[in-house]
């Protein structure tokens, strides 16, 4: 019937026109206005940036540079219904052939708000294309999706994977994501706060948004002391968006009981929400989360408030900056209980106390590598950056490490230090 339609009037969309004549296409005028009534989005555009992923035949695109926003509409097939509409239109929406996937802050810019409508389960990767989304999102998203559900439950995420044509005999629907998959996609892809608009008829529609709700103008508890931020694995102040690292925050409130969904961390002025949220001991808490898409290299701010407070003091992370040593200097080396010089005593729980000049401000446990012997030893701490001043690193040796007189060396990428005379006492 839809295919019948299609071929009978031509147009998916339908198009008003501004002489009040319409090209009639298989959506009616009215459904799709209902559609926009429920986008959380104001009725004037101006001077804000409006990005629609598979534009089609432009309704989307069009209506919202009606409403005053500089609008760009991209398709990965080209539809010579787009320009008939635009001309008739006399419409300047810039109209691009490209794939979601393809979709970058340095090729497209960023948008306030994109439009991903009706696309999500036409993809193979669709964790990927939401991350594009993400990237080139700097307020709101609107994703709309087939989802298997007719609503929220407890039940887990799943994702239904469609081989051939088992999705309404389409060769192009590849997978089918339930409500609370699509919900969990849009938070893990980076978005802050992803709100289920509705579903209807096996159609979900999710207001995606990167940042936070304002503070509460009366907070009932004080904002978190952060302590630290650091990459998750290496516990250094360097990540990277390649890699897909993850941060972990290390915080102290006195709330007792805190969720996934209490903790708000934000970097780099974007909201992320957290993946792991752990009570460890007293008033401490760790919280763990991704970075969120779109940020340049360099420094970037973090901090974190939970639900009913204010916003926590600020530290920083280092996002994809190569650390580059000119020189190295080992300036000192003692045991770490005793501070005899330049020797420690061995022992399953032997550290040794040095200090390195030269290193960056974004040398960390992650990129500077210490050997005694050849042997790397186990960083447990780099005292934070102060000019020119040497920097304190403990560092832990292996377990069963042997007796005698061994050379100590600092490195960082291709830099080295001269050797230091150690002995293992």
């Amino acid at each position: 019937m839809l295919m019948d339609d299609f071929l009978k009037k031509g147009f998916y969309h339908s198009i008003p026109l501004p002489d009040g004549r319409v090209l009639e296409g298989i959506l009616p005028l009215e459904t799709l206005k209902e559609r926009v009534s429920e986008f959380p989005i104001p009725a004037r555009l101006d001077g804000k940036r409006v990005l629609d992923i598979g534009t089609w035949d432009g309704f989307f695109a069009f209506e919202m540079e009606r409403r005053g926003a500089s609008v760009a509409a991209i398709d990965s097939t080209e539809v010579e219904n787009f320009y008939v509409a635009r001309e008739l239109l006399g419409s300047k929406v810039d109209y691009r052939v490209q794939d979601v996937c393809d979709l970058s802050r340095p090729v497209n810019g960023t948008f306030d708000i994109v439009f991903f409508m009706g696309v999500l389960y036409h993809l193979k990767h669709p964790l990927l294309a939401l991350e594009r989304v993400c990237e080139v999102t700097k307020d709101l998203a609107i994703v709309e999706s087939f989802v298997t559900n007719e609503g929220v439950t407890d039940d887990i995420p799943t994702l239904q994977f469609y081989e051939t044509d088992e999705l309404l005999g389409q060769i192009d629907n590849w997978c089918g994501p339930n409500v609370q998959c699509l919900l969990a996609m849009c938070r893990t892809a980076g978005f802050a706060r992803p709100e289920l608009i509705r579903v209807n008829r096996q159609r979900g529609l999710v207001a995606c948004y990167r940042h936070w709700l304002p503070e509460p103008a009366q907070p009932a508890a004080a904002p978190p002391n952060l302590i630290a931020c650091t990459h998750s694995g290496n516990y250094g102040c360097n990540v990277s968006m390649k890699r897909d690292d993850y941060l972990t925050a290390f915080f102290k409130s006195l709330e007792t009981e805190l969720g996934l969904r209490d903790v708000m961390p934000e970097v780099g002025g974007f909201g992320v929400p957290c993946v792991a949220v752990l009570h460890t001991g007293g008033d401490g808490w760790q919280a763990s989360f991704r970075i969120p898409p779109g940020l340049d290299p360099g420094w970037h701010d973090v901090r974190l408030r939970i639900a009913n407070s204010r916003y926590s003091n600020v530290t920083r992370i280092a996002l994809d900056m190569p650390a580059h040593a000119d020189s190295l200097a080992i300036t000192g080396a003692c045991d770490a209980k005793s501070w005899k010089a330049n020797e420690v005593t061995a022992g399953d729980d032997a550290f040794l106390t040095l200090w390195v000049k030269g290193l960056p401000v974004n040398g960390d446990r992650g990129n500077l590598r210490i050997t005694l012997g050849g042997k790397k030893l186990e960083l447990h701490e780099v005292t934070p950056y102060e000019g020119d001043e040497p920097r304190q690193v403990n560092a832990k040796l292996p377990p069963g490490f042997p007796k005698g007189t061994f050379d100590l060396l600092a490195q960082l990428g291709p830099t080295r230090s001269e050797l230091v005379s150690i002995s293992v006492v």
